[in-house]
């Protein structure tokens, strides 16, 4: 579900309020909370009174949301301003993708406000919540900046059992309200496509809830059977669209070619598709970032996106992690590329940034976040690099979780949008 800006209540009359925040003055339906007064603050959805929340929490989800003003263009270069104007009309080029990336001070900042003027224009003032259950942390690859690599010993393993996976679905679905969940794993070949598949069936027997899948290069036929068991989208990154980058971080037997193999079939067999690149990897120029965009343009439904950042027990962990400020802008870039797509603020970055990293990533653009729903048990162990973030997620689920049958037809017809226009 999402959250959204709060508005207090100027004026009741029967069913129907007059409400004000930032944006201005609206009439909307208050029929779900008939005991609304004026002066009373509230969320709303879709031209309807939702909840009911406290001055303080308010003002909390308002400093969250609020965007920052409007940087006037005048002042900047010809060149940026065509750009910009440009976005509006048409895909931008490779060129112009280069040239927004190296952007600095003011005409960076502009960018952001731009990204964000857009993300208002199309997807409103909407933060969507999503969840996800990391499963397993063996992966038989051996990926060089990843920690859960196959030769990195240091780690200790888990999986979670058909059983437990379904109970945290259930649990987060059903007593918190999440609409959205993420099943993700190492590439860990134990879980048989029949394992699967039946955890897809339990937790679709239990839960409305959109099941996405993350789980690499399992094959057509796999993902044939878990969108028929009921999956509807894939987390799936290709990680780099450079062959020279993807050879040297994937030693043992990964291409680059399958990666879109597998994108391909997958967006024929109708999934939703959220994928991306990793943002500084080491040797990665502001070209093969610039080819990253065109390429998330190309595959992503939603985008799936964040920096490198480097693990101590891996071939890579010495390496200079990757940095806020050109994965804010990818952020940003994206976003006038691709106006109507989730673009997430991905655990990656906050592990960077911390929550003050959240709120500038919105500002350039970003428009969700992703929780860890992992029992607590496992949730440290999923250890792809250092000193992972766990996000402080309680005003989030408090008032961005709904349990009625409308947010999952948002959510549903959300989507839909985003494959038709993407």
């Amino acid at each position: 579900m999402c959250l959204t800006i709060p508005s207090q209540v100027k004026e009741v009359s029967g069913r129907s309020a007059v409400i004000e925040n930032a944006r201005g003055k609206n009439t909307i339906d208050i029929s779900m909370l008939p005991n609304i007064k004026k002066d009373d603050w509230i969320l709303h959805v879709n031209k309807f009174a939702i909840r009911k929340i406290s001055k303080k929490d308010a003002k909390e989800i308002m400093y969250l949301l609020e965007s920052a003003k409007q940087i006037d263009l005048a002042g900047l270069s010809d060149k940026f301003k065509k750009i910009i104007e440009a976005a509006r009309k048409r895909a931008l080029t490779k060129d112009e993708i280069i040239y927004l990336l190296k952007t600095e001070g003011r005409e960076k900042e502009a960018l952001f406000s731009e990204a964000n003027t857009i993300r208002k224009e199309y997807i409103k003032d909407f933060i969507c919540i999503h969840g996800i259950i990391e499963f397993s942390n063996y992966c038989k690859n051996d990926c060089t900046y990843c920690g859960l690599r196959a030769g990195n010993k240091k780690i200790k393993r888990y999986r979670m059992s058909v059983e437990e996976i379904v109970k945290a679905a259930d649990a987060a679905v059903n007593n918190k309200g999440y609409k959205l969940l993420v099943l993700q794993s190492g590439e860990d070949p134990y879980y048989t496509d029949e394992m699967l598949v039946e955890i897809i069936t339990r937790i679709k027997e239990k839960c409305r809830v959109f099941i996405f899948v993350s789980i690499g290069e399992r094959g057509q036929e796999c993902y044939r059977k878990l969108k028929d068991a009921g999956a509807a989208g894939v987390l799936f990154r290709y990680e780099t669209s450079s062959p020279k980058l993807f050879k040297a971080t994937h030693p043992k037997g990964k291409n680059l070619e399958n990666r879109f193999q597998h994108l391909k079939f997958m967006k024929e067999l109708g999934y939703y598709i959220a994928t991306g690149s990793l943002v500084g990897l080491p040797g990665q120029t502001v070209e093969d970032l610039a080819d990253d965009i065109l390429t998330t343009k190309e595959w992503a439904n939603m985008v799936s996106m964040g920096p490198f950042i480097p693990m101590k027990d891996t071939p890579l962990g010495k390496s200079e992690e990757g940095g806020v400020e050109m994965n804010l802008k990818m952020i940003a870039v994206l976003r006038l590329l691709v106006k109507n797509s989730r673009i997430p603020v991905v655990t990656a970055f906050e592990t960077v940034t911390g929550e003050e990293g959240r709120k500038r990533a919105f500002l350039a653009g970003a428009n969700s976040l992703m929780f860890n729903l992992t029992p607590e048990k496992y949730r440290v162990q999923y250890k792809i690099y250092d000193n992972k973030f766990y996000q402080n997620e309680k005003m989030w689920e408090k008032y961005g979780l709904f349990k009625y049958e409308e947010s999952y037809k948002m959510i549903e017809d959300r989507m839909g949008e985003e494959m038709v226009k993407n």
